[in-house]
């Protein structure tokens, strides 16, 4: 019978990352994270094909493929947790890193493909797609070889420190690849509403503004969670941020028709009768 079992490590393990909540507390929260995040994904798949008319683009398919990498995502580390397969956990590593890969990389593509809406510098727009291809083929190969290798060889000291450095600076990185997208995007906003003197336009956005800025937070939350050494709750709650930052996706894409609807509307001969 599956039963929910701690990843318990040396108490002086090198990587920094095995602090652990109370057990029962964990047998609890961890499943309950997940299963949110995989609510919001089967909704997140749902409205992505209800959404959008024709399904082509990047930002359809970057949308689609992040949303749906959160199912396996957070499969992976329920059936690790819960000693399902009886493979070692490297049948669940696997699929965690799969679904790890289009749930991260998936949304930098997003955030890129978002930018094309307010951002036209051709040149810029092609090396940060670039910078997100380096990126994960980099970060993506390096952090699941060597999470592999800390399953084969947990009691390597050298291969746990080398996961601990490399699972930091993944974080870290992908948290400043998204933050710079976001940013350019903040910026570009903020320049349209200097430049808009629409009273309802400027009102959406503001609300376009500070929904970047919790999209911002949360990817902050993530990162000091992980420093502060959870990374088994580092990981369940990331699948939930993830999901919660791709249905925020569909306010920023909704108030932007909105915006366009509103200066179509200023452009367009009024009538009185």
């Amino acid at each position: 019978m599956p039963h929910f079992t701690l990843d318990n490590t040396s108490a002086n393990n090198p990587t920094g990352l095995t602090r652990h909540l109370d057990t029962t507390v964990e047998e609890y929260v961890f499943p309950i994270l997940i299963a949110l995040a995989w609510c919001n994904a089967i909704e997140l798949v749902i409205l992505c094909l209800n959404t959008f008319k024709r399904y082509e683009g990047s930002y359809f398919w970057s949308l689609l493929i992040a949303s749906f990498s959160i199912i396996p995502f957070g499969l992976g580390y329920m059936l690790k947790m819960f000693g399902v397969t009886f493979t070692h956990y490297f049948l669940e590593i696997i699929i965690v890193d799969i679904g790890w890969t289009g749930m991260v990389t998936g949304q930098s593509i997003v955030l890129w493909s978002r930018l094309h809406l307010v951002f036209h510098h051709k040149r810029i727009l092609r090396a940060l797609l670039y910078l997100i291809i380096v990126d994960a083929v980099l970060l993506h190969t390096s952090s699941t070889a060597l999470e592999l290798a800390v399953n084969a060889r947990p009691g390597s000291d050298a291969i746990n420190l080398a996961f601990g450095v490399i699972e930091r600076i993944q974080l870290v990185w992908f948290c400043v690849q998204e933050l710079l997208l976001s940013g350019l995007y903040i910026r570009e906003t903020v320049r349209m509403l200097r430049m808009d003197s629409g009273g309802l336009s400027r009102s959406v956005l503001t609300q376009l503004l500070l929904v970047n800025i919790a999209i911002i937070l949360l990817d902050l939350s993530v990162v000091a969670i992980q420093y502060a050494g959870y990374f088994t709750f580092q990981v369940t709650f990331k699948a939930l941020v993830y999901s919660i930052k791709l249905k925020l996706e569909y306010v920023i894409l909704g108030r932007l028709v909105d915006v366009a609807y509103i200066r179509t509307q200023a452009e367009t001969p009024r009538f009185r009768f």
